[in-house]
């Protein structure tokens, strides 16, 4: 069963941020003989920030020095490969693989201890999660058991026995190196469906030697590899492991055998940092579902276990909650992975009752599904500055001369913008003609999917704008004389519904708005993200509805794993989705289309005073809005 918020957590998250402290949370936490300053971790996160060829770059070390300044007491890298040649993850992860790494290691140990963090490295091997076309010599994945491929990648070879030591030492050489590189402690990535899991799992390690069959047997590769680590670092080096403690489905690890496998390795780590699924059961491993998910997984490894135990899965929303487990000794550290990619100061904020300026992760999934598994540089929808971290402080700097800025539109662009050039000293005026912030979120947050998320983005653009003295206007139109007023204007307007057949209702002024169709059956028409949401809305209504696509699918303009959530949440409320269909020609038809940009003061725009930003100028959703209206308003 997974952890219900209570009622005030649910009030929290839906933005009336309590204020209340979190003690427990803020006391100081022991892992073997390392002393943390709280109890918060910052999980480990592909961000493909490294060199091309492995190495720290700038770019990570940036990223690394801003959360540790955040406020997190432990640092885990992410997913550092002991065996570049078959074993790393799609693209350019760290690697620790050689000693010419370990130079690069140390500037990055070095850059998170002067923030007061201490940063732990994740020893990783793919195994069968992986593609022939990513190993060095175009040679395929190796696994414990051949033919059996993962969700992506290739068939994989079987490992032979004579080359199982020869991998174990990978893992061992890499804690030395990272011992050496002054890391604080190691954590083995034994999660997720990478190589170590891949021995314990009965559904991937079909073997008939020693190393599979039994529990014991299947365990066997995993326990060897921490004693080796536990040899070479010796006994007072800080050794983590990282598990999924259940793979929930048909052959995969029963949770029995996976809490029997933690009280295995008890006796040779210092902490089990806890998770669940793999990348076959991503709807289980992946942020998309309610808060909370995964910790009773934690939990459930906590009554089996002394050693201190990590839980993870959106846990900025259950702060209280979380507060109240480590206080009773069901938990011991709260893991927080995208939330660190959405706001590196979120601890630090907490820390001081400001809960309500976090930017909460939206939990969307293009961070992974866009850039990750495209192999691209990780990216946020709603932090403009994460990957430039070092930029951004640059361009946040108090402007030279103070400016009048005019922004006109309240959604993210505008949002955005606004912040920023009150951040810089400019005296700025947000002028909407809606009555209240937000412009597409509104419409995001009507169905209950992403209601509570939305709700928060929301409010932090309020209080972050009262926060920064932001005159904002709602309900109003911009004038001529708005913008004669002032030296510098930037319409973030967004964009507008293009051919609204006669008759029709458009998706996002109902969503918007809620105002619910007079009738009965609707038919929603549309091949868009929103044309989903305004099908699951309706549904929720208590409406007959038919969500009708011209295209082959819906939901074209949004990422694979958000398509496919929605889908489920779709046929789960009774919808029926129809593809390759011209646009209705009677009964009650919402209109869900692709949008035009907003051509409100088209007239107006100029290149010296008057510029568009935002969807209306890029295009795209929201990480395009936050995006131009961040470094728009860093030029001014």
């Amino acid at each position: 069963m997974t952890t219900q918020p209570s009622a005030e957590a649910v009030q929290t998250r839906q933005g009336i941020e309590m204020s209340r402290p979190h003690p427990a949370l803020f006391q100081t936490g022991q892992i073997g003989r390392m002393t943390l300053r709280n109890r918060f971790v910052q999980s480990p996160i592909f961000t493909q920030y490294a060199g091309t060829f492995g190495d720290v770059s700038d770019r990570m070390i940036e990223y690394f020095r801003a959360r540790a300044r955040g406020g997190v007491g432990l640092i885990i890298t992410e997913n550092t490969s002991v065996d570049w040649m078959v074993g790393r993850t799609v693209g350019h992860p760290i690697r620790i693989d050689h000693d010419r790494f370990r130079s690069g290691l140390a500037a990055l140990t070095e850059a998170v201890h002067n923030e007061g963090a201490k940063i732990a490295v994740q020893l990783h091997h793919t195994g069968r999660q992986n593609s022939q076309g990513n190993t060095e010599r175009n040679e395929p994945p190796i696994a414990p058991t051949a033919g059996i491929t993962s969700a992506f990648g290739t068939p994989p070879r079987a490992i032979e026995l004579a080359e199982i030591p020869g991998l174990i030492d990978m893992y061992a050489q890499g804690a030395r190196r990272a011992v050496q590189s002054g890391f604080d402690a190691v954590e083995l990535h034994g999660a997720h469906g990478y190589l170590l899991g891949q021995f314990l799992s009965p559904k991937t390690n079909k073997r008939t030697d020693e190393y599979g069959g039994s529990l014991e047997n299947r365990a066997r590769f995993a326990l060897e590899v921490v004693k080796a680590v536990r040899d070479i670092v010796g006994p007072d080096f800080p050794v983590m492991y990282r598990l999924s403690v259940e793979e929930p489905y048909e052959g995969g690890l029963p949770l029995e055998e996976g809490l029997a496998f933690c009280q295995m390795l008890e006796p040779y780590v210092d902490a089990l940092d806890v998770s669940a699924g793999n990348y076959d059961t991503a709807d289980v491993l992946l942020p998309m579902y309610p808060p909370g998910n995964l910790v009773h997984y934690a939990k459930a490894v906590k009554e089996r276990v002394s050693v201190p135990v990590i839980a993870v899965g959106r846990l900025t929303w259950l702060l209280d909650e979380m507060d109240e487990a480590v206080a009773a000794g069901e938990l011991d550290f709260v893991a927080l992975g995208r939330a660190q990619l959405a706001d590196p100061d979120a601890v630090a904020k907490t820390r001081r009752g400001d809960g309500a300026h976090v930017r909460r992760c939206i939990a969307v999934n293009e961070c992974i599904s866009r850039w990750m598994f495209n192999g691209q540089r990780t990216q946020c929808v709603i932090n403009p500055a994460l990957s430039q971290e070092a930029r951004a402080k640059e361009a946040l700097r108090r402007a030279d001369v103070t400016k009048r800025v005019l922004i006109v539109g309240a959604g993210p662009a505008g949002c955005e913008a606004a912040i920023v050039a009150a951040e810089r000293g400019h005296d700025v005026t947000l002028i909407e003609r809606e009555p209240e912030l937000g412009g597409q979120l509104r419409a995001w947050s009507a169905a209950s999917f992403l209601n509570t998320e939305m709700t928060n983005m929301i409010n932090f653009y309020r209080v972050e704008l009262e926060r920064l003295g932001v005159d904002v206007r709602l309900g109003v139109e911009a004038t001529q004389d708005d913008l004669d007023g002032h030296d510098s204007v930037l319409l973030a307007t967004g964009t507008l519904t293009d051919g609204l057949p006669e008759g029709a209702i458009d998706a996002v002024d109902m969503l918007s708005t809620g105002n619910l169709p007079d009738g009965g059956h609707v038919t929603v028409h549309g091949d868009t993200e929103i044309a989903m949401f305004a099908a699951l809305w309706l549904a929720e209504q208590g409406r007959g509805v038919t969500l009708s696509s011209p295209s082959d699918d819906v939901g074209l303009d949004t990422n694979d794993m958000q398509r496919a959530r929605l889908a489920q949440l779709l046929t789960a409320a009774g919808v029926e989705t129809i593809t390759g269909q011209p646009a209705p020609d009677g009964g009650v038809v919402v209109w869900a289309q692709e949008r035009i940009a907003s051509d409100v003061l088209a007239d107006k725009v100029d290149d010296e005073k008057i510029h568009a930003v935002g969807t209306r100028a890029r295009g795209g959703r929201m990480y395009e809005a936050t995006q131009s209206g961040f470094w728009a308003a860093a030029e001014i």
